[in-house]
């Protein structure tokens, strides 16, 4: 056999048996190192390595491994990374998949740590480059002067892949593969340089050029890195997909209004449903489910078949629901083999275990020949309903109707599944409900008790609502005080009031930064209601807008007139004033800072360390039941404002007008023209 030959299938071997190698942990590697010291020994006594000696070793590591095993000393386990950097607030150090579980090792970390900062670092540059060839241009020039392709040429987004020649990828791939293997050298990934490396990332260029000498700010600064990188992952998997589903670059999307890439008649999906019957005001297209998104044509027709066939059949159903307490049943038997009545038959959910198993066939078999028949002509049964009148109204009156009916359908299983729930909390049909006073199926004693201990406890609410079950939340009083919270108005956190459906308090380290969150968002509501009445009443800042002239009455349209360069100062502004309230406020909560608290009063009665306010501050010398009251409307208006905000944006999508906190009295024409119908001379 020739020598390379030779080569090749030892080489092969060797590289199938280590793929057999359990990786070394701590405890494998020491092993590993007391065989070779074995085997240097036994060449000291023996030059030559014969098959009986390979056999005698074998048997020597058999007897070993059948040896009683001892009891442990040292307890191995999968290395701590909580401490390294990423591990930060407010997750801290967060695996959700385990990578440093089991029997990972600093390498096998330090490898992972590696492949991250290079997929953050690739990732900032590839959302740089996905959108700044659209906002500052692109270079001028060839980008390959044989195939005639310019620089302008290239799209932005994944189209540019198809449009880069064959020879541009190579070179890219080359300088790739220098940039990997001779510049940077990165040891850490492995290979033959396994170990032998400092710190993962770290190439020795410094931080623009110069090295950090303050251990804490260098910290910072990676932190800083990582962060970024992360975000940049999850930014480019998004521009991906957004550009992949629509075909545009993100900059594109947004010029052209595509900001969603389903149904709105752009893009790959281009069918739009918002046009369809059905779409109507207060909420227009309304797919909060996504059941629209990756179908065509066909298969909206299907869901709106299916949504047709529900409605009407939860029409139907309701009507069953009230009609035999109303105006009572049919009479005589329904089953006279089994001596059942209709009479029997109760307007609940229970009367579907009295309905004999041929009665159901029945049905199934009347529903099978309406099925049948609903294949020829699904939508259209004339109207009245299978009286022959096909196609006989006219198109206005006809939309009118459908739309009518769709909607009907719509509050039709809305209302049945809340009444089956109601029935099933209460054991009593709907009519039974009113009759006896029981609207509420957690109060008043007619919940049936025998269903779960939440039930009998719900039953016995009215206790709670004495006031003699000091352990209940104060807003939902039913219900325990939830976990982390005091159920006081004016405890650690002004407004609680024992409402915690979702248990986000279960966290008491997080639960500073939720009220953070919550303060922010409700002042921004605040802001943002009473600028959308600024807008609406045109009292706009005229010699900042002059030239750049935006809606006064339609204040979602007049945000997209905003030009770029307002954005960026906005945005600046908030990054700015964000960054501030994060080094003085959130980071400071170990510190006694209060979550919210930025210090505009330095003389406010807190009884805690204040943070020193930026900018201006005022005086105002409150009490403590004052400052508490003060503290306790600010956290309901903001609530307040949360709500209101939202419905005033819906509003506004919905009408094309934006509501106002100041309401608008027009005088109707018959109240200005009245004086015009009274007699001369009276």
């Amino acid at each position: 056999m020739p020598a390379m030959s030779k080569i090749a299938v030892c080489g092969g071997a060797l590289m199938a048996a280590s793929a057999f190698v359990t990786p070394a942990g701590p405890r494998t590697a020491r092993m590993q190192s007391s065989l070779r010291g074995t085997n240097v020994e036994q060449g000291k006594a023996k030059s030559g390595t014969s098959l009986s000696g390979a056999l005698a070793s074998m048997a020597g590591l058999a007897a070993v491994a059948n040896r009683p095993a001892r009891t442990p000393q040292t307890v191995l386990c999968a290395y701590d990374a909580s401490n390294e950097i990423g591990a930060c607030d407010p997750l801290l150090f967060w695996d959700p998949i385990g990578y440093c579980g089991g029997d990972c090792t600093k390498q096998d970390f330090d490898r992972r740590r590696a492949v991250e900062l290079k997929h953050g670092r690739i990732c900032m540059f590839a959302t740089i480059g996905m959108l700044w060839p659209d906002v500052f241009g692109k270079f001028d020039g060839y980008l390959s002067p044989s195939q005639n392709l310019k620089f302008a040429d290239v799209p932005s987004g994944l189209a540019a892949i198809s449009k880069v020649p064959l020879e541009g990828w190579l070179q890219v791939l080359l300088v790739a593969g220098l940039i990997e293997t001779q510049l940077f050298k990165d040891q850490s990934f492995g290979g033959f340089a396994y170990a032998k490396y400092g710190e993962p990332g770290n190439f020795g260029t410094g931080y623009w050029g110069r090295k950090i000498q303050d251990p804490a700010e260098r910290r910072l600064k990676l932190t800083t890195e990582l962060n970024n990188g992360r975000l940049a992952m999850v930014a480019m998997t998004a521009m991906l997909i957004q550009n992949g589903l629509t075909g545009q670059s993100p900059v594109e999307q947004l010029t052209s209004g595509h900001i969603s890439p389903f149904n709105d008649g752009q893009g790959f999906f281009a069918f739009d449903a918002s046009k369809e019957l059905g779409a109507c005001p207060p909420l227009g297209y309304w797919d909060p489910f996504g059941m629209m998104a990756f179908q065509d044509e066909e298969k909206f027709r299907r869901n709106r078949e299916l949504e047709l066939k529900h409605g009407r059949i939860c029409m139907v159903a309701t009507i069953g629901m009230i009609v035999p307490d109303l105006f009572g049943r049919f009479g005589g038997d329904l089953s006279p083999s089994m001596g059942l009545k209709f009479s029997d038959i109760p307007c609940t959910i229970e009367a579907i275990y009295k309905v004999p198993a041929a009665g159901w066939l029945q049905v199934f078999a009347l529903a099978g020949a309406i099925e049948a028949k609903n294949l020829a002509f699904p939508t259209n049964y004339g109207y009245p309903p299978f009286w022959g009148q096909i196609d006989k109204l006219e198109p206005e009156e006809k939309q009118k109707k459908l739309l009518a009916e769709i909607n009907n359908g719509r509050l039709a299983m809305v209302a049945m599944a809340a009444i089956v729930a109601q029935n099933g909390a209460t054991g009593q049909s709907l009519v039974e409900q009113f009759t006896t006073g029981n609207l509420n199926p957690f109060i008043g004693g007619y919940a049936q008790k025998e269903r779960t201990d939440r039930m009998s406890m719900h039953a016995q609410s009215d206790f709670f609502f004495s006031g003699k079950a000091g352990n209940n939340s104060e807003a939902i009083p039913w219900e325990p005080i939830p976990q982390g919270l005091s159920n006081d108005l004016f405890g650690p956190y002004v407004g609680d009031v024992g409402f915690d459906p979702a248990g986000f308090a279960k966290n008491t380290r997080l639960l500073p930064w939720y009220r953070e969150a919550e303060l922010a968002h409700g002042r921004v509501c605040m802001l943002a209601t009473l600028g959308y009445t600024v807008q609406t009443s045109g009292a706009k800042f005229e010699p900042f807008i002059t030239r750049y002239p935006t809606d006064s009455s339609d204040p979602l349209k007049a945000a997209t007139q905003v030009p770029i360069v307002g954005w960026l100062q906005i945005l600046v502004v908030i990054a700015l004033s964000e960054l501030w309230r994060y080094e003085n406020v959130i980071s400071k909560y170990s510190e006694g800072v209060q979550p919210g608290d930025l210090g505009w009063n330095p003389t406010a009665p807190t009884g805690s360390k204040r943070p020193k306010w930026f900018g201006p501050t005022f005086s105002a010398n409150y009490a403590p039941e004052e400052w508490n009251n003060m503290r306790l409307r600010e956290i309901k208006h903001c609530r307040l404002a949360m709500v209101g905000f939202f419905f005033m944006v819906l509003t506004n999508a919905s009408t094309g007008q934006g509501p106002s906190l100041l309401p608008t009295y027009t005088q109707e024409e018959f109240q200005s023209t009245v004086g015009d119908f009274i007699p001369k001379g009276l």
